[in-house]
């Protein structure tokens, strides 16, 4: 039998797939404790791939939980990988 494939869940796989690029990078720069690994903006838009427009409005909707410290955005990874597995939504067997 074979496996059923579907465009959202090999989008959903590059996503971990650079999620776990960025730690492996983050680890090496900053060597700090991984539940404290914290993403800017610029990688958000590229880990998500969208523009700095749709990273503002999911802040604004309360989609992307942040920190700000003056004019600058940071995420907390830990919370990316909560709204990954919040937002999956399975393929229905048919």
């Amino acid at each position: 039998m074979s496996t059923f494939k579907h465009p959202i869940n090999d989008s959903l796989r590059k996503i971990s797939d650079r999620l776990d690029y960025l730690i492996k990078q983050q680890r090496l720069k900053n060597n700090q404790h991984p539940d404290y690994v914290i993403l800017d903006n610029a990688d958000i838009m590229s880990l998500f791939k969208i523009t700095s427009k749709t990273a503002h409005t999911w802040r604004e909707e309360g989609v992307l939980p942040y920190l700000q410290i003056k004019s600058k955005i940071f995420y907390k990874l830990s919370d990316m990988y909560r709204i990954i597995d919040e937002n999956y939504k399975p393929s229905k067997k048919k």
